[in-house]
């Protein structure tokens, strides 16, 4: 069997695909001016409003430079704020979705929630599907650990 058989490339592969169609799904069906990863990171600040900038690049599959890119972006186009605070005697900067990127990610959120009810309809139930991805991730972090991305 070759490398391109494999299940772990048929994975990577489907991940792959699902990345491109989450870039045209915002290009193309959302037409917000916010791209994926932009998306992205608001959903996490949103869902996790006290994340480090270091578990949010986890959380995101985002190098730490990547991520902070991206957060420069979204504060030029006013969708988030970041202020200083410390946190165990460390300086850090604490990140806050502003109302602009509020009213932005439930606009987007309108257009996901159609697209997510046709792909549930087509895919039909996935929580076992869930579950087996969640078995290889903490196969992956049980056998070669907490993978970095930089």
């Amino acid at each position: 069997m070759s490398y391109s058989e494999c299940v772990q490339y048929e994975i990577e592969k489907t991940a792959r695909m699902l990345q491109l169609c989450a870039k045209f799904t915002f290009t193309k069906k959302i037409k917000l001016g916010i791209a994926h990863d932009e998306f992205l990171i608001l959903d996490t600040l949103i869902n996790n409003p006290n994340i480090s900038q270091s578990d949010l690049s986890k959380m995101v599959l985002k190098g730490r430079s990547h991520t902070s890119k991206i957060i420069v972006s979204l504060e030029k186009k006013q969708y988030l704020t970041r202020s200083q605070s410390t946190k165990n005697g460390k300086m850090i900067y604490k990140m806050t979705v502003t109302n602009n990127g509020l009213e932005l990610y439930n606009k987007a959120m309108q257009v996901l929630k159609k697209e997510i009810e046709v792909w549930n309809k087509n895919i039909g139930d996935s929580s076992n599907l869930k579950e087996e991805l969640k078995k290889i991730q903490n196969f992956i972090i049980e056998n070669v650990g907490d993978i970095s991305l930089e």
